[in-house]
């Protein structure tokens, strides 16, 4: 009799600690996986399946879901000591309130930029001027800024922007800067702010042709007295 009571209280013992163990896991939180997003890593690579473009072509603006194109001027200046170029991507599109106005299909909206080789000839000049500003020195990206001037006070009440951009993707033909005709490339740039053709316009797609032009600095920019006399250009 007390080996068989023995027997059920081991029985018993058993069950319960089973039954606190279910109740363990039944008490433990599940936490859902989580699908990890796309990190964005920077590059900066020599790629020799580039082909070589002209200095006038387009920037691809898009927020994935809408995409347009704006013509764009590329200038470069070069440093020959210390193995660095200063590549400057120029573009123009109508002021905010003109594209609000604009039709969807017009080509008003990407045709800006040619008022800057033909300021003689303009009676009236308008619309924002972007300068998109890449330093690059041996195989290293030392900067990347976009300028903006407006013939309008677009940004919080001034007519002039400067964006630092932080994520890049560039492909380049050589990292010896020494003949700037030979250097040549395409960029996928990611910027904080709307580029201003259209709402959430962030990623910047396009391609750059050296030349040894003319470089606008920061302070040229902001100082442009943008107006309807055509000896207000940048020098």
């Amino acid at each position: 009799m007390k080996n068989i009571f023995s027997t059920y209280l081991i029985i018993i013992i058993f069950m319960m600690s089973c039954v606190h163990h279910k109740k363990e896991i039944n008490n433990k939180t599940i936490v859902p996986l989580i699908p990890k997003k796309n990190v964005f890593k920077n590059s900066f690579r020599i790629d020799t399946s580039l082909t070589e473009k002209s200095g006038f072509d387009f920037i691809k603006v898009t927020n994935t879901k809408k995409t347009d194109s704006v013509v764009s001027l590329c200038n470069c200046k070069k440093n020959k000591k210390n193995n660095s170029i200063k590549i400057q991507i120029v573009a123009g599109i109508p002021t905010k309130k003109a594209l609000d106005s604009l039709r969807k299909n017009t080509n008003q909206k990407w045709n800006t930029i040619m008022h800057v080789r033909d300021l003689a000839y303009q009676k009236q000049l308008s619309g924002q001027f972007k300068f998109l500003t890449i330093v690059l020195k041996d195989s290293l990206v030392k900067s990347i800024n976009l300028y903006a001037k407006s013939t309008d006070q677009e940004y919080n009440g001034s007519d002039f922007d400067s964006l630092t951009l932080h994520k890049y993707h560039i492909k380049i033909s050589k990292f010896n800067y020494a003949i700037a005709s030979d250097i040549y490339g395409e960029f996928d740039l990611r910027i904080d702010k709307g580029y201003g053709l259209f709402k959430n316009d962030t990623i910047l797609k396009g391609s750059c042709k050296c030349n040894n032009w003319v470089i606008w600095e920061k302070d040229n920019i902001k100082n442009w007295k943008i107006d309807t006399k055509p000896k207000n250009y940048i020098e």
